[in-house]
C-alpha cells in the first residue's frame, strides 16, 4: 500500500451508488479511483469526497490495463469548501482543476504544484480577486514541468520577477509581489502565451 495526500479535483458519479474519482496527490500526480458504494448508505460510503477536499490516503494500483486505482482508506486533512461561496473564484478552480487533471500523469510526483494548489485553494476562499493566484499556481506548474525558459544573467528583471511569483505561489504567507497592475497583466499574459506555446490548453 502507498500513502499520500491527495486533492479531489474532479468527481463523477458511475451507476447507481459509485463514484469515479479525479484528484492529484504530490507523490504519484495524477490519480483515479473508482469508489464502489460511495453514493450508499452502508460502511464503504465516502463522506469526505466532496471537490476541493483534501485527503489523506492509502492505495495502490491496480494491475492490468486499468488507469483506475483501488483506495483503501482515506481520511479528511483539509477543507476548501468556502471557495463555493465566491462564485468567480470557485469558476476560476474548476477551471485550473480541468487543466491539471488533462496535463498532469500518474505516478509522477509534482510536489511543487500540489504545495502551490493548496496554497491556491486557501486563496480563492478569500475575498481577493482569484486572477493572480491562479496564474502564479500554472507558472509553478510549468516551472516544475520543464516549460519555462531560463531568464538567463541578461535579464535580471525577469528572472526576479520569476523568483518572487513562484515564492508567492508556493508560500501561503508571502504577500503577492509588488508588481504593477500592468507589469501584473504581462506576467499572466506571458503564462497564458507558455501554455498556448507548448500545447497546455483546458
Amino acid at each position: 500500500m502507498l500513502k499520500t495526500d491527495y486533492i479531489i479535483l474532479r468527481k463523477t458519479p458511475f451507476q447507481e451508488t459509485s463514484l469515479i474519482v479525479n484528484g492529484l496527490s504530490p507523490d504519484f500526480g495524477r490519480l483515479d479511483f473508482l469508489l464502489k458504494g460511495a453514493c450508499g448508505t452502508g460502511a464503504k460510503k465516502f463522506p469526505y469526497a466532496g471537490l476541493f477536499r483534501e485527503l489523506t490516503i492509502e492505495f495502490r494500483e491496480t494491475a492490468g490495463n486499468s488507469t483506475l486505482s483501488y483506495m483503501k482508506s482515506h481520511e479528511p486533512k483539509a477543507s476548501y469548501d468556502a471557495i463555493a461561496n465566491r462564485p468567480e473564484n470557485y469558476l476560476k478552480a474548476c477551471d485550473y482543476a480541468r487543466f491539471l487533471l488533462k496535463h498532469t500523469h500518474s505516478m509522477l510526483g509534482l510536489p511543487l504544484t500540489y504545495r502551490s494548489l493548496t496554497v491556491l485553494l486557501r486563496r480563492l476562499a478569500g475575498p481577493a480577486d482569484g486572477t493572480f493566484p491562479v496564474a502564479a499556481a500554472k507558472l509553478a506548474f510549468l516551472q516544475e514541468s520543464g516549460f519555462v525558459p531560463e531568464a538567463g544573467a541578461e535579464n535580471p528583471k525577469r528572472a526576479a520577477a520569476l523568483d518572487a511569483i513562484l515564492e508567492y505561489a508556493i508560500t501561503g504567507e508571502c504577500p503577492a509581489p509588488p508588481f504593477s497592475e500592468d507589469y501584473r497583466k504581462q506576467l499572466i499574459q506571458w503564462t497564458e502565451a507558455l501554455c498556448v506555446y507548448h500545447d497546455l490548453r483546458i
